[in-house]
């Protein structure tokens, strides 16, 4: 009786111990990169302003020498592991979106 104990309660332990794990995680701003968007923006033509108003704010904004950049990031994250005790499984999924765009100040 006592054999069938010790295997009974291992098998237990594995299962108490074992789980499972989903997850998802968004950062940066999100937008949409269509096309509509993009053709309204004209290289050597198109302000801040312009861009600002078509993209909303931007994730971060690079001062340079003379210029600025506004970076856009979008990054989604999705995934789902096994956990158990002698072995572990994880798959993870993540997708970036970004764009820059250098605004350099031009003197009339």
């Amino acid at each position: 009786m006592k054999r069938t104990a010790v295997p009974a309660a291992l098998m237990l332990s594995v299962i108490l111990l074992a789980g499972c794990a989903q997850f998802e995680s968004k950062r940066g701003v999100e937008v949409n990169w269509q096309s509509t968007v993009t053709a309204q923006l004209v290289n050597g033509q198109s302000t801040r302003r312009d861009v600002l108003a078509l993209l909303g704010p931007p994730s971060q904004v690079i001062a340079l020498d003379g210029e600025s950049a506004l970076y856009y990031l979008f990054e989604h994250s999705e995934g789902e592991g096994l956990i158990l005790v002698l072995y572990n499984r994880m798959r993870i999924d993540t997708r970036y979106d970004r764009a820059i765009f250098f605004l350099i100040k031009t003197t009339s």
